[in-house]
């Protein structure tokens, strides 16, 4: 019987790891912004990548120049060209679009992104871990362009008509530790809650950010940051494991301000454990099949009446009371489920997250979930193992490095929550 002949052909990709991977080799094909960017200071970019067979990868991008950063992002994935037009066409139609450079799109992304990190503000999700690859590395190739960000240099928050009071507390309390007290401009817009008139929102939108309305708004909204102000928390700590893993097990325990919502607590788990932020999460009671779903919704989404908004919801709707367990799903392909167990309500009020004991150090990205991470450490415990070398090379390691799987640093996984949110004062925990 004649042998079963073997092929060593490439994987194929999924869309998400095919943009992450090779989509910077695509050509620019073209980029788009609105017209006024400049003058309102929210800039809509849209970024083309054309393939050899003639499709379009493209990414989409809304950008807060005045505050809060990367709000919003998209990405579609090697589309036919009719059908890029008809969505261009669109977005075109309500945003009114102008073909602009690539250098100045980049420029115009990354001073958002870097405005806003000054002040512990992160791009959107999608952003991080996808559509910022349909861009071209944000380094000394690139062309620098000054874009102006902030009004005279300071963030300002514009409150939109769709943020709700636990994200503004939370906006505005970030902002009173970053930039300091009277070093921001808050400007409240209620009136754009109340109407449904698009065409009016947008002309309120545009009075609002007029260069007059900026002199009197610390003015404006004296009361309000005061009242924003007030909304502190007790402390929630959780204990954080990933289910399925042992010797050694994988967990984190934080201390978490009870009125912060499921987006930051995801920005939360993400930092303590050491994950990049590449793939789609969600919260529920026990994990698949159990509701409600807390996750961010898109309009894709088949489950919009099943899930709730994790940017509107926060934690002190869902844990009431001590001992109480969640579950966090990260990656819906490898399935990394840990399990939230809420340890201890604190009577201190506290603002900021804080870590305070972990063990274990979490799984690469893209290793096959719990399966593959228990066959890699079995993998590198034996030099002897006909992939090894091959392992050792897919995470990077040097000739002398070692993947050690107990190593959990806490004086930097507290750095990387630092770098998000500013502390001002220490924790003391009894």
């Amino acid at each position: 019987m004649a042998k079963k002949k073997t092929t060593n052909a490439a994987p194929i990709l999924s869309p998400e790891k095919y943009i992450r991977q090779k989509a910077r080799t695509l050509p620019i094909y073209e980029c788009w912004v609105n017209k006024n960017w400049d003058k309102i200071g929210i800039a809509n970019a849209l970024v083309a990548r054309k393939h050899s067979n003639g499709n379009i990868t493209f990414g989409i991008y809304l950008v807060d120049l005045k505050c809060l950063g990367v709000k919003d992002s998209n990405y579609w994935f090697n589309i036919p060209e009719f059908e890029y037009r008809d969505i261009l066409n669109e977005i075109s139609d309500e945003l009114d679009l102008k073909p602009d450079t690539y250098v100045q799109i980049h420029n115009i992304v990354f001073a958002g992104v870097e405005f806003a990190d000054e002040y512990g503000f992160k791009p959107h999700p999608d952003f991080t871990s996808v559509a910022q690859f349909i861009l071209e590395n944000d380094d000394d190739n690139v062309e620098l362009v000054e874009i102006n960000c902030g009004i005279e240099g300071k963030p300002a928050y514009i409150r939109g008509p769709y943020d709700t009071n636990a994200q503004t507390a939370e906006i505005v309390q970030q902002l009173e530790r970053t930039a300091g007290k009277g070093n921001y401009i808050f400007l409240d817009s209620p009136d754009m809650e109340e109407n449904e008139d698009d065409d009016l929102n947008h002309s309120i939108f545009d009075d609002i950010i007029g260069d007059d309305i900026f002199e009197n708004a610390d003015q404006y909204s004296e009361e309000i940051i005061k009242n924003l102000l007030k909304v502190k928390s007790r402390g929630f700590q959780f204990k954080i494991q990933i289910e399925n893993i042992s010797h050694p097990p994988v967990w984190r325990k934080v201390i978490v301000p009870s009125h912060y919502s499921f987006t930051f607590f995801h920005f939360i788990i993400q930092d303590v454990f050491g994950w990049s932020h590449f793939h789609m999460y969600q919260f529920s009671p026990k994990g698949w099949g159990s509701y409600p779903i807390i996750k961010q919704i898109s309009e894709d989404d088949f489950e919009t009446g099943e899930a709730l908004e994790s940017t509107d919801t926060m934690l002190s709707d869902i844990f009431k009371k001590e001992g109480e367990k969640f579950t966090y799903i990260y990656d819906f392909g490898d399935d990394w489920k840990h399990t939230i167990t809420l340890e201890k309500i604190l009577s201190e009020e506290i603002n900021q997250p804080v870590c305070i004991d972990g063990k274990g150090q979490c799984p690469p990205e893209d290793c096959g979930g719990s399966p593959g991470f228990e066959n890699m450490k079995a993998i590198l415990a034996d030099s002897s193992h006909p992939e090894y070398e091959e392992t050792k090379e897919w995470l990077d390691l040097g000739d002398d490095e070692i993947w050690n799987p107990n190593e959990f640093n806490l004086q930097e996984v507290q750095e990387n929550l630092n770098s998000f949110f500013t502390l001002n004062s220490e924790l003391k925990l009894n």
